[in-house]
């Protein structure tokens, strides 16, 4: 009830009308960070999001805001209809659907595959670069905690990217497109949440989908490629793959020093050791 008296008061504040004018019909479940909710507005529809603590430390609202505007010409997303660049408040149209994650995706692949390929070969230009080895450097100030496995395994992915991947060519990713980002409604199927988009190699994208299980991104690869991926790029795939297990470990320490497991209900120290683990798991599988 807490949160549902906040996201009425937001939601007021921005739609500029009482808060008993404004119907809070559910949560949606998936991210962990932030509160998004399916809201109702003089008969219309809306999902309204409430930043989570810290959330904004790791993506800056105006590069969101710019890449939303972007690509709203290539109809993948829902239209956006209020976003406040400070705090990160954002109300878009609401899409009825049922997110990927909820269903049995492999029949899905195709449209995924699709959705994907028309952003990565748009004309559009991101607002940025997505600054893979910056923003791991940026995470990592805000726990200033550096384990020596995870420094042996940053040091040997920058190693790779600098000698092999750094000059290869970057399109625009959206860079978090995991199961439940993808919404299959009647006419189509949405992307959503743009948080990290940006500039960078179409192979995060794919790498990204494998978040519950590895196995599912070398799956959608195949289907991208429209043929079996050679072992370079099923490398490739958990060469990015390893990256964002790095990412999310140190997103997982943060999440765990500020006291979000106990208020959460969830390990986030068990979390950011899986992590862990599983960026040494797909570094051993590149090494064969």
């Amino acid at each position: 009830m807490e949160h549902e008296k906040l996201i009425k008061q937001e939601a007021a504040k921005a739609f500029k009308v009482n808060e008993e004018e404004v119907i809070v019909k559910h949560r949606f479940l998936g991210g962990m960070s932030h509160l998004t909710y399916h809201i109702e507005i003089h008969g219309v529809d809306y999902t309204f999001r409430v930043i989570g603590k810290d959330g904004n430390l790791f993506v800056d609202r105006k590069i969101e805001y710019q890449n939303l505007k972007t690509i709203e010409q290539l109809g993948l997303c829902n239209e956006t209809v209020y976003f406040d660049i400070e705090s990160g408040e954002k109300a878009a149209k609401y899409v009825e659907g049922t997110p990927l994650s909820q269903l049995d995706f492999k029949p899905y692949l195709s449209d995924v595959a699709k959705t994907l390929k028309k952003l990565h070969h748009t004309h559009l230009k991101p607002a940025s670069d997505y600054g893979l080895i910056n923003r791991l450097n940026l995470y990592e100030t805000y726990t200033n905690n550096r384990l020596p496995q995870y420094l042996e395994l940053k040091k040997a992915w920058i190693n790779i990217y600098e000698n092999e991947r750094k000059d290869k060519p970057k399109v625009f990713c959206h860079n978090d497109a995991q199961r439940s980002n993808f919404v299959i409604a009647p006419d189509k199927v949405y992307l959503l949440d743009w948080e990290y988009a940006g500039y960078n190699e179409f192979y995060y994208d794919i790498a990204s989908f494998g978040n519950v299980q590895f196995e599912d991104a070398l799956e959608l690869l195949d289907v991208y490629l429209e043929r079996e991926a050679t072992v370079e790029e099923k490398n490739l795939v958990r060469y990015y793959r390893m990256f964002q297990a790095l990412q999310w470990h140190q997103v997982a320490l943060r999440k765990e020093i500020i006291g979000l497991s106990p208020v959460l209900h969830f390990d986030f120290k068990m979390l950011a050791e899986k992590y862990l683990n599983l960026a040494q798991k797909l570094y051993d599988d590149i090494k064969g």
